[in-house]
């Protein structure tokens, strides 16, 4: 009859309840029972009420032993609170690999310093060809130039031409300090191999001024 839980839960009629109280006095076993459940119902009331209103996060639900798969999916849509620490600590878990297999890869990479190769370019009036080497996996490379005019110009730009005349590629520059060069830094995949011009116009007021230029060749080892 199940005697024992409908007591508990109040589901006996008024007979059935003074017969069932006569009863378990002299019936060790559902004295033991009605003790359990007695118990059971005391913790579960008081962990319900520390938990109100908002319930704490708890330990997942252990299925007892026999139960089926579908009773633990059962317990977990009525009480997802409980499942909270553990997805949290797989959320965690998930991101801390991620952090370690692509982030953090990723960052020390960009971190590592590659060495930019510089070469000096000298005025076509020397009539000297110059040669620019840089490796042919390098991402960027320098060109440096010594100021061979007299004029101060607050801002440069720096051209550089095929030998054909075609432009291929420009930049604005900021004015070097007294005593410095100009330096031009170029990526590495901008210019193909062959001859070039680098020339270096400055800016004063609404128009530009030539004021030098640079040839060289440009070969990738």
């Amino acid at each position: 009859m199940q005697a024992a839980e409908r007591y508990v839960l109040g589901d006996l009629s008024v007979s059935e309840l003074e017969d069932f109280e006569r009863h378990f006095f002299d019936c060790p076993r559902c004295s033991e029972e009605l003790r359990i459940l007695t118990v059971l119902q005391d913790n579960a009331r008081a962990v319900f009420l520390e938990q109100s209103p908002r319930p704490a996060p708890a330990s997942l639900p252990v299925p007892e032993r026999g139960a089926g798969w579908w009773r633990g999916i059962g317990e977990f849509w009525l009480r997802p609170w409980a499942a909270a620490p553990a997805l949290a600590a797989v959320l965690l878990a998930v991101l801390a690999g991620y952090q370690a297999l692509v982030i953090v890869p990723g960052l020390r990479r960009q971190a590592q310093v590659q060495p930019v190769s510089g070469y000096p370019l000298y005025a076509a009036a020397r009539g000297e060809e110059t040669i620019v080497a840089p490796p042919a996996g390098a991402r960027f490379y320098t060109l440096y130039m010594d100021r061979t005019w007299d004029r101060e110009f607050s801002s440069y730009r720096a051209v550089v031409r095929e030998e054909s005349g075609t432009e291929r590629y420009s930049v604005g520059l900021t004015a070097p300090a007294p005593g410095r060069p100009i330096q031009l830094l170029l990526p590495g995949q901008a210019l193909a191999a062959g001859r070039y011009v680098v020339l270096i116009f400055g800016d004063s007021l609404d128009r530009e001024t030539e004021v030098a230029r640079f040839p060289f060749t440009l070969k990738f080892e």
